[in-house]
């Protein structure tokens, strides 16, 4: 009696399910193409179910087998796996843009070539049956062998329109195809040797495997089936595993792209079309050159090639695509693209975008042009140095030690005009990265877009509030100011973490001012009137620092909270060359005054600058006239010692 192995069969069930859950389940990458492997996928799962149900029904053939039953599923199952090789060949050739273009016409062959299978279908049956009744069972071999025969031709049809259409797909798509369809027509030739053999049965195998590994290929994000392009998931790895251990270069390349509304008449399709060619031309220019992309509007070439000259010339040839499609394509675009070789200082691939989004942002930040650039040296070192700044301000962020050695506070003594003598003194922060300390014109942006500069402001404030309980039992003086940045300023609840370090020390709020500057305040003027209401609440005393350099009247600061009013240096600067300047100045200060606002100038650094800002009324005065900035202990050389008797 003739006894089918399915085991081939309940494996490709079992491969095709789990390929299901995983489509189901997760967030694949949904082309234009994945329709194919998804609905293929679903009529593969049927076509095996059919086959499983056959073979069962083959195995146990005895009095209650039914012919006519038997038959109809034999020809179900044969329009099923029509159904399967439609979904396979479609596929394949709709990776290919042109093709899609030709859609029409495809469609219309493929109906030609499955009424060819159907009335093959037909003839077959009428000529010999599909299956034959021998003394030891139901024999299916003439069954097999029809629709692996079919399967054989559909692998020969796609390799030839693959060739055909060679220019228009990716590399990675072109040896997929040249190792996928011979493996095919080997495994279907072994199945039908294998049916007549051993009754063995695993045709399932010959058409899963493709969904599977189409999946994992173009819709599990390593490559982009229509560009090509390998995901970035693959650069970090191709990355980690080549840094260090060989040379090689990279070229970074960003489009900017005009808004829709700009080109809203214009051919998606054929800018898609124009794109696809430039990643062939791409790829055709040597298979040292692989592309990655890393969204829509960045890619990476990584050129593998050690000799610099060479590389460059690739390089230089990929612009050369580049410009040819600025030249073809109607949509006007501007390119960045930024050569670099990559060193072992590159020791993550994080570093190396951050080094990439560096040189645009310092170099071509607001430029409104295409640009080539070769990285050198020095743009490197240059990086560097903000990479370290950068790592270290992430790392004072995390810990929130507010101790932190790394955070230094510096001061600056402020002059009082009418007592005399320093009774005040400003805050100014330092970094220590290393052996080098930076200003805050080096590090406070990068806090500010790192979201570190809070951690810095209570750090400072913890390390002012301790100078000033240190200071307060020994030495008169005022008040300390600290900066608070536009980015805290709009923070709801900036305020609070303030007051928690404050009420730490046994020192009086009033000796605590916070300086905010006059941009800051008015970018969220709502949130941040109400955070200085509170800090005044508590008695902490508001600078309006910067006065001058923004945008805003008198009549608006007249009802902010502020105290004290700071004027800009370039404000004292331009009165003194300047006659209505001069005017200017002498009114705002005679309103300010009589409006109980205590006036303070900064940038004072000789006598004739000192003498003029006296004359005009200021009742405070920064500079390096009186005092250079220096650690925040150093105030002890210029506050007044209290009297102990």
């Amino acid at each position: 009696m003739i006894i089918y192995n399915a085991i081939g069969e309940y494996a490709s069930l079992l491969l095709a399910g789990l390929l299901l859950f995983v489509m189901l389940y997760t967030n694949p990458r949904k082309t234009y193409v994945y329709r194919y492997i998804f609905r293929g996928n679903i009529w593969s799962i049927v076509a095996i179910i059919l086959q499983i149900t056959i073979l069962r029904l083959a195995s146990r053939a005895g009095e209650s087998f039914n012919p006519t039953l038997f038959m109809s599923l034999l020809i179900l199952f044969t329009l099923i796996y029509n159904g399967v090789l439609y979904h396979i060949f479609s596929y394949v050739n709709m990776m290919s843009i042109l093709r899609r273009r030709q859609r029409k016409e495809f469609l219309l062959m493929y109906t030609a070539l499955s009424a060819v299978y159907v009335i093959a279908l037909i003839v077959d049956i009428v000529a010999s049956g599909l299956y034959e009744m021998t003394l030891e069972g139901v024999d299916i071999s003439h069954f097999t062998r029809f629709y692996c025969v079919a399967g054989m031709v559909t692998c020969i049809i796609c390799f030839y329109a693959s060739v055909t259409n060679r220019s228009h797909i990716s590399r990675v798509i072109w040896h997929t195809v040249c190792i996928i369809v011979p493996a095919e027509i080997i495994i279907l030739c072994a199945q039908i040797f294998c049916i007549s053999t051993n009754h063995t049965v695993f045709s399932g195998l010959t058409y899963v495997p493709v969904f599977t590994l189409a999946f994992l290929l173009f819709h599990n994000i390593p490559y982009d089936e229509q560009s090509g392009c390998n995901s970035v998931n693959a650069l970090d790895e191709f990355l980690k595993k080549n840094i260090g251990k060989k040379k090689f270069y990279l070229m970074y390349a960003e489009f900017r792209m005009p808004t829709a509304d700009n080109f809203i008449n214009e051919d998606d399709d054929e800018i898609m079309y124009i794109g696809l060619n430039a990643c062939r031309a791409i790829e055709g220019i040597s298979p040292k050159v692989t592309m990655y992309r890393l969204d829509n509007e960045k890619f990476v070439n990584v050129i593998n090639c050690s000799d610099e000259k060479q590389a460059l010339k690739y390089a230089d040839q990929i612009r050369g695509v580049y410009d040819g499609v600025k030249a073809e394509i109607k949509v006007p675009f501007n390119y960045i693209l930024i050569t670099e070789e990559i060193s072992p200082d590159f020791d993550t691939p994080m570093k190396i975008r951050e080094m990439n989004e560096y040189i645009i942002n310092m170099k071509f930040h607001e430029q409104n042009n295409s640009y080539f650039y070769v990285v050198k040296p020095e743009d490197f070192l240059d990086f560097e140095e903000v990479y370290q700044v950068t790592s270290a301000l992430k790392d004072i962020r995390n810990r929130l030690d507010l101790d932190d050695e790394r955070v230094m506070v510096y001061a600056q003594p402020i002059y009082s005009v009418e007592d005399g003598a320093f009774r005040v003194a400003e805050a100014l922060m330092r970094l220590k990265v290393g052996d080098k300390i930076y200003t805050p014109d080096k590090f406070i942006p990068i806090a500010e877009n790192g979201g570190c500069v809070h951690a810095l402001t209570c750090i400072i404030l913890n390390k002012v509030c301790k100078v000033i309980e240190s200071l307060s039992e020994y030495y008169d003086f005022d008040a300390i100011s600290i900066n608070v940045s536009s980015k805290e300023l709009s923070h709801s609840t900036m305020y609070q973490d303030y007051l928690d370090i404050i009420e730490k020390y046994d020192i009086d709020t009033s000796k605590i001012r916070m300086e905010i500057t006059e941009t800051a305040m008015f970018e969220n003027y709502e949130k941040a009137n109400d955070n200085m209401r509170i800090l005044n609440k508590e008695g902490i005393q508001l600078y309006l620092d910067d006065f001058g350099t923004g945008y805003s009247s008198l009549e608006r600061i007249m009802n902010c909270p502020v105290k004290t009013i700071k004027f800009d240096k370039t404000i004292l600067y331009k009165s003194l060359d300047d006659d209505r300047m001069d005017d200017i100045l002498s009114y705002m200060i005679e309103v300010l005054k009589k409006n109980g606002f205590i006036t303070l100038i900064e940038g004072v650094e000789d006598e004739s600058q000192n003498q003029y800002s006296v004359n005009r009324g200021f009742e405070y005065i920064q500079g390096y006239h009186y005092a250079k900035p220096g650690p925040i202990e150093d105030l002890k050389k210029y506050f007044a010692r209290k009297n102990t008797f």
